[in-house]
């Protein structure tokens, strides 16, 4: 997801889910993919830890893109203990709510 409206729309009708790391906002789409939004507040950290933490969520979604149901829009937020978090607990956790 990329603009403002996208995130909007978002906000509207969703589905919930909390895992050990991430909170995960979920909304059926219309279009054939999955979608990731990344929400992260200066309340998580300094940039560098909004970036490393940003970085890890995509490259977990990149890697485990094949085996997740598509027709999705997805917004990730992170919880604090996600500043400890790897990618491989990140997959597992997109993979627990969202695996086809």
């Amino acid at each position: 997801m990329r603009s403002r409206r996208d995130y909007k729309r978002m906000a509207k009708h969703f589905s919930r889910h909390e895992g050990n790391f991430l909170i995960i906002d979920e909304k059926i789409s219309r279009l054939p993919e999955i979608r990731l939004g990344i929400t992260v507040t200066k309340r998580f950290g300094d940039a560098h830890h909004r970036n490393r933490l940003k970085r890890i969520v995509r490259e977990a979604f990149r890697l485990c893109y094949a085996d997740l149901r598509k027709g999705i829009d997805i917004n990730v937020r992170p919880l604090v203990k996600a500043r400890l978090a790897t990618v491989l607990e990140i997959q597992s956790e997109l993979k627990k709510f969202f695996g086809s």
